[in-house]
């Protein structure tokens, strides 16, 4: 959920809350019910009223999806089962993972990871520019294994498929920028 939804959200609970309060006070009977009567006959046929019905609305429903996406996200992760519950790893803890190890390869520049987490298991497409002092089949090999094996030992599952694509052979790096 970004900034802009927990702001909105932050907003409405607090509308809500005083809602809520309202309603307590009513059932209580610390607020008369002429004030609840006369407060609704001045809302009747008022357009402001309508609009801020209608946000409320709307709002709700971006709350709503906003929530259903964040389910969505939660499946797009590897879940080992055992004894004492379940474990989910994110599929960005395994880019994470297999950017930090293809970057410790020797030769490798820079390098760009997507996975997905498919029914026939896990797949890291891996985007990698090299040094042009290198052998490509060599480093992307020694890639290949290192991301396996890191994988295999640290998620705990075997890569059903890997792809690297070496884009550019380069011997440029990039220069930190200091503030002065």
């Amino acid at each position: 959920m970004g900034i802009f939804d927990r702001v909105i959200l932050t907003v409405y609970t607090i509308m809500l809350s005083f809602l809520s309060l309202g309603v307590v006070g009513i059932s209580l009977r610390l607020i008369p019910l002429d004030w609840v009567w006369t407060s609704i006959s001045v809302l009747y046929g008022r357009l402001e009223a309508s609009l801020v019905g209608a946000v409320f609305f709307l709002v709700s429903i971006r709350l709503l999806l906003a929530g259903i996406r964040l389910r969505k996200r939660e499946r797009n992760t590897i879940v080992h089962h055992n004894e004492m519950g379940d474990v989910h790893i994110s599929i960005s803890a395994v880019e994470n993972l297999v950017e930090k190890v293809s970057r410790h390869v020797k030769g490798v520049r820079d390098v760009k990871v997507s996975a997905l987490h498919t029914k026939e298991g896990l797949k890291v497409s891996i985007k990698a520019a090299v040094s042009p002092d290198t052998n490509i089949p060599t480093v992307t090999d020694e890639m290949q294994k290192k991301v396996f094996d890191n994988i295999k030992n640290t998620v705990g599952i075997e890569l059903a498929d890997m792809k690297i694509l070496v884009e550019n052979i380069s011997n440029d790096f990039k220069a930190k920028h200091r503030v002065v």
